[in-house]
């Protein structure tokens, strides 16, 4: 009888566990949520993401094309982006994603589908992958596409891999920007209104085939525009970012006014000042050679705002090389490439969300940037790129000469560490021609209808001292542009200036903030190669045996403890 009633007993608390475990998952299939108990956070999303998530109106679908045999590092990003995109749809049921598979249907369907994605941007990667012993060549997509309506924009999952970077850090890298890239994604998708960015003319600017790279770039989630200064009264309001990409002629104090009161009215502008006029070629005709000082006119307007781009040449150890003659053979000259110090590989400040983590950037002939108020007029003014810690300075007048490459560089004469070259200033700014306005500056006010502004609300500009960064090469014989920061000589596309300058603009149109969550960081804990190589049995044994082992000690106490229990 005893028997009886305890055998019914385990029975009903069986069910019991049983309906409570299933009530559990069905819970869990509407319901989302987690612990976060990881030391850097990477699992929390930012306050920025949840205020977008928040505002999503309408049915979003993202679908992720990163599937097939691939490697354990793009698997586990693979992962990570459906965990994210979990998060994203707890907070806003409307966020919808889906993994599709590329290799799934007939070969006729597979081609189509890879030539319309061909034709959105989107390159698959070449992988090699082991299957049965034997190395494989598989193509991966490692996109997402975030589709809202009609609107559909790719999303690159995988970050480059930079040079001496290894796979493992590669990936690390790309999953700590996946939260950024998705929800930027998102926001453009979501847009009711397209962003507008604007080149400046008429002044020496880059043209527009030097620009086109990046005009290419912008204009798959903005318009993009080009104009005279000449040409204008004011510019336009509706215009979100200018951009003043290095010139070489003075702009008149007229022009210099509808930059400033267009500063005033809340725009933003990016400034791209070159103090020489200086090319490779100039020096090798001249040998020794004293470059021209640029004179902009722009000089007292950006002291107004708390800046100097000073009369100087940044000279950098981590530099891209230069080809030189080296001599002669069957009458054809022989060349070699040297590193060039006036050519600096500079650096993404590691403290400024904008540009953290970024490749290098390849410049030409860029100057320093001093900082004169230090916040003493309120504004806020951040590095964004710098010198690498072993650079210096060359004061103008200079002497240039390709003499510099017979001579070793000795690095304690490169004692002036992480020179600014691209500074961001974020405040109200005070109106440059303040108790300046002349009677015609008043009658073209008039004209539009418009009154002079002392004060800016909220705003941003940028100063960059190196127009290169942003050009493209061009090739009038085959209508090809180069990609930007692409090096001629060595044959290297230094992806770091298209990043830099993308990010730049696109945190200039944000106004969520979501440039907090590229802040992120992970830790990449790898494993000591050398004990894995050493003690791989003891490894295997703890991993595979011990496991097994502690499971069968478990069942033999818990045995144990039932039978002595019952027994009594």
């Amino acid at each position: 009888m005893k028997s009886k009633k305890r055998s019914s007993k385990i029975i009903l608390q069986t069910f019991i566990i049983a309906g409570i475990i299933i009530f559990i998952n069905l819970l869990s299939f509407n319901f989302y949520t987690y612990l976060d108990l990881t030391e850097d956070r990477r699992f929390t999303l930012e306050e920025s993401t949840g205020k977008l998530l928040d505002n999503v109106d309408d049915v979003m679908t993202i679908d992720v094309l990163l599937q097939g045999d691939m490697t354990s590092g793009l698997t586990q990003l693979r992962q990570r982006t459906l965990e994210i995109l979990k998060e994203f749809k707890s907070v806003n049921p409307l966020i919808e994603y889906k993994s599709i598979d590329l290799n799934d249907g007939t070969p006729e369907d597979i081609n189509r589908i890879r030539k319309n994605l061909s034709n959105d941007g989107i390159i698959p990667v070449n992988l090699m992958i082991v299957e049965n012993d034997q190395k494989v060549e598989k193509l991966i997509y490692p996109y997402a596409i975030i589709k809202k309506g009609t609107i559909k924009i790719p999303v690159n999952l995988l970050e480059p891999q930079a040079r001496g970077e290894s796979e493992a850090e590669s990936i690390n890298k790309s999953m700590t920007q996946l939260e950024y890239k998705l929800v930027s994604g998102i926001e453009k998708v979501s847009r009711n209104r397209t962003p507008v960015v604007a080149f400046t003319q008429g002044n020496g600017e880059l043209v527009e085939s030097q620009t086109a790279k990046l005009a290419t770039e912008l204009k798959r989630t903005m318009e993009v525009e080009y104009f005279n200064l000449d040409s204008l009264y004011k510019i336009n309001s509706a215009v979100d970012i200018v951009i003043v990409a290095g010139p070489t002629r003075s702009i008149s104090v007229k022009n210099q006014f509808k930059l400033d009161q267009y500063i005033m009215n809340g725009g933003k502008i990016i400034w791209l000042i070159d103090q020489f006029a200086v090319n490779l070629d100039s020096i090798n005709r001249n040998k020794i050679y004293v470059p021209r000082k640029l004179e902009t006119g722009l000089e007292s307007m950006l002291f107004k705002y708390g800046i100097r781009v000073n009369n100087d040449l940044i000279l950098d150890l981590e530099n891209t090389q230069i080809p030189q003659v080296i001599g002669s053979q069957g009458g054809k000259e022989q060349t070699q490439l040297f590193p060039w110090v006036y050519h600096p590989l500079l650096q993404g400040n590691q403290e400024s969300a904008v540009v953290k983590n970024i490749d290098r950037v390849s410049s030409t002939f860029p100057s320093s940037i001093e900082i004169l108020d230090n916040n003493k007029s309120g504004i806020e003014y951040m590095p964004l790129l710098t010198s690498s810690k072993y650079a210096r300075r060359q004061i103008y007048p200079m002497r240039l000469s390709f003499e510099v490459l017979r001579v070793e560089q000795k690095t304690e004469a490169y004692n002036k560490p992480f020179l600014p070259a691209a500074v961001m200033l974020s405040g109200e700014f005070e109106s440059f021609f303040k108790n300046k306005v002349t009677e015609e500056m008043s009658q073209t006010l008039d004209k539009i209808d418009a009154s002079f502004k002392e004060r800016s609300p909220r705003t941003s500009q940028v100063v960059i001292t190196d127009s290169d960064i942003i050009k493209n090469l061009y090739d009038p014989s085959n209508n090809r542009i180069s990609p930007i920061g692409y090096n001629k000589w060595s044959n290297v596309d230094y992806k770091g200036n298209q990043q830099f300058i993308v990010n730049v603009i696109e945190n200039l149109i944000d106004d969520y903030g979501l440039m907090a969550s590229r802040s992120k960081s992970m830790k990449l804990r790898l494993l000591d190669q050398v004990e894995v190589t050493e003690h791989k049995l003891k490894w295997q044994i703890i991993n595979v045996v011990l496991p097994v082992l502690l499971v069968v000690v478990f069942g033999i106490l818990f045995s144990l403890w039932r039978r002595k229990r019952y027994a009594n």
